[in-house]
């Protein structure tokens, strides 16, 4: 079995991502564009991310070779109502080629050993009822609640990728 680490992800890593995000389908729009054209947003991203440590934290689950086979990103957020931190996990996904082997599991076990380092009151992320990992209950078999009462807003500005 391959053997998968999680370290911190860096700017060269965007093009390995994008092919991850056009692998799962993530976008039609997104999956017709060049490669370069998707991947050089999220450099930018990245090396944002990498400057602003206490803001955001972007990992990668690696294969053999440095190869990358997930990722993950949490943004550090102040939460008045809570008085502490909160952390916001905007995405996680890994590639088709390497689902079921423990890389989702591992890259959400590394944002909540983080949360936990930094004392935050809570973890929050959204996860489609359509989507694999909702039906299979894995977040919640990772000890994560789903809030019933609560509805998930989303308010565009422009859509880039749909």
């Amino acid at each position: 079995m391959t053997k998968i680490t999680i370290r911190e992800a860096r700017a060269e890593d965007a093009e390995a991502m994008a092919i991850i995000l056009r692998e799962i389908g993530w976008s039609e729009r997104r999956n017709v564009l060049p490669l370069k054209e998707v991947s050089k947003p999220i450099a930018e991203l990245l090396r944002h991310c990498e400057k602003d440590k206490g803001g955001h934290t972007v990992l990668v689950a690696v294969a053999e070779k440095d190869n990358v086979v997930g990722f993950t990103n949490v943004h550090w957020v102040p939460f008045v109502m809570l008085g502490g931190w909160k952390g916001y996990v905007s995405d996680v996904f890994v590639s088709p080629n390497a689902s079921g082997k423990g890389a989702g599991k591992m890259l959400v076990e590394a944002v909540m050993e983080e949360g936990k380092r930094r004392g935050c009151k809570r973890l929050m992320l959204t996860n489609g009822k359509d989507k694999t990992s909702y039906k299979s209950g894995f977040y919640k078999k990772l000890g994560w609640t789903e809030r019933p009462q609560v509805a998930n807003f989303v308010y565009y500005y422009r859509e880039p990728w749909s």
